[in-house]
């Protein structure tokens, strides 16, 4: 009796099923009203429904009406947009690949690709899938145009390894291995850019230094053909002895042309951090695209390295491999685009760029770069500690630490702090940077 009645009553008071379904508090006022002894224990509507066996059919019908009829229209729109992508071998793999894994490690795989984080699993794989579609067709493309290129490796001889074994006998390759199919980060932005034109040449730009007390900030333009094992954010390379193989394997590698800026401190105080880190990105990347198309370095070989002697408010060094290895420039053209780190373009950039939010931990180029930038500080802040032995510059590289706060407020600041960062702004110097009271 109870089931045909509630049946009965519920359908006759609505005239639209769909209407009613969407407000399902309805159908629990309706079950009130019909029978307010079920809810003398004050128990959620499901469970009294679940328990009472004559009104769990009636329940078990409703919810099935309600899935098909709420979500189906839905489900069939996004289905229809995935119907109409072109459906192939290679995208099938891809879907195979994608669809073990779970939405956030898809999201994860969309941002690293800077691609769009919307929609459900389905539509994420298929962006994805479409994605890597594109790449391989980008890199079989590049393939085609330049059929010469092979992998290039350091190969560790019996002669060598015994030249470069360690004071405890263990044999140390001191060279990271440069390859064609390596781990390293991707080349996404780059690929995309040279879909649409195969001669351009994509540049990655970072920086090293903002944030310290002392020291210059260093940035570095720098163009890598190809791909080098390693080479990630350098913030991310904790061993300093890594970072310095991967520089020694960057500015080796077949086709790399790099140049990178040093700004003195007296330059940072007299412009700002920012305005000082833009114009050091711009500099590197004029000086390296003037190296690409004329050769030779810009302040002569005498004068082309990073040291802590030279008192410039700033300076540029270059350097550039042939494709065979040896040292010259490379290529003839004038069309750029430059990747830079950060969220801001400098003005007046020699060539077409745009920023990338973490793009160092993103872009191959990127991180090129910053390695570069990195270990160029890190050499200087070397040199400069044997100038300024008391402020443990090497401990530190000019970083606000505790001991390094300690022994400003001790004994005042060296030539190369920079005055106009907290807390030395508020401080009094004398003329040789001792601490007037």
């Amino acid at each position: 009796m109870w089931p045909a009645l509630l049946t009965t009553l519920y359908f006759s008071r609505h005239h639209s099923i769909a209407t009613t379904i969407r407000a399902p508090r309805a159908f629990n006022r309706q079950l009130h009203r019909l029978r307010p002894s079920l809810f003398l224990h004050q128990r959620p509507i499901s469970s009294t429904i679940r328990r009472d066996s004559r009104l769990f059919g009636i329940h078990h019908t409703l919810t099935s009406v309600m899935t098909t009829t709420d979500t189906a229209p839905r489900r069939s729109a996004r289905l229809a947009k995935l119907d109409t992508a072109p459906d192939n071998t290679c995208n099938s793999l891809q879907d195979d690949k994608y669809s073990s894994m779970k939405v956030a490690e898809l999201k994860e795989l969309l941002k690293q690709n800077g691609l769009g984080l919307s929609g459900n699993k389905a539509e994420l794989i298929h962006r994805l899938s479409s994605n890597a579609v594109i790449q391989s067709a980008t890199a079989a493309a590049a393939a085609g145009n330049d059929s010469k290129k092979r992998t290039v490796s350091r190969k560790v001889t019996p002669d060598t390894a015994a030249d470069e074994a360690d004071d405890d006998g263990s044999k140390k390759q001191k060279v990271a291995v440069v390859s064609t199919d390596v781990q390293c980060l991707p080349r996404t932005r780059e690929m995309q850019l040279k879909t649409s034109d195969m001669n351009l040449t994509v540049l990655g730009v970072d920086e090293a230094g903002r944030g310290p007390l002392a020291g210059p900030v260093v940035a570095a333009a720098a163009i890598v053909p190809i791909n080098i094992s390693g080479v990630i954010d350098s913030k991310k390379i904790t061993k300093e002895e890594e970072r310095e193989q991967l520089y020694e394997a960057i500015v080796a590698s077949p086709g790399v042309r790099y140049a990178v800026a040093v700004v003195s401190a007296q330059r940072i105080d007299e412009i700002n951090i920012l305005q000082a880190t833009l114009e050091g990105m711009r500099i590197a990347t004029e000086a390296v695209m003037k190296l690409d198309q004329e050769g030779g370095d810009i302040v002569g070989e005498v004068n082309n390295h990073a040291s802590a002697d030279r008192t410039e408010i700033s300076y540029v060094i270059t350097g550039s491999t042939q494709a065979n290895g040896e040292v010259g420039n490379q290529s003839k053209t004038n069309n750029y685009y430059a990747l830079i780190d950060g969220n801001k373009v400098p003005k007046e950039m020699p060539c077409p760029a745009e920023s990338m939010i973490q793009g160092d931990g993103r872009e191959f180029a990127i991180a090129a770069a910053s390695i570069l930038a990195k270990v160029t500080r890190d050499r200087l802040m070397h040199e400069y500690d044997k100038k300024y032995p008391e402020y443990e510059l090497s401990r530190h590289k000019g970083y606000p630490t505790a001991a390094h706060m300690a022994i400003v407020k001790k004994i005042g600041a060296s030539p190369i702090h920079r005055r106009t960062f907290a807390p030395l702004k508020y401080m009094k110097f004398d003329a040789d940077g001792k601490i007037i009271d």
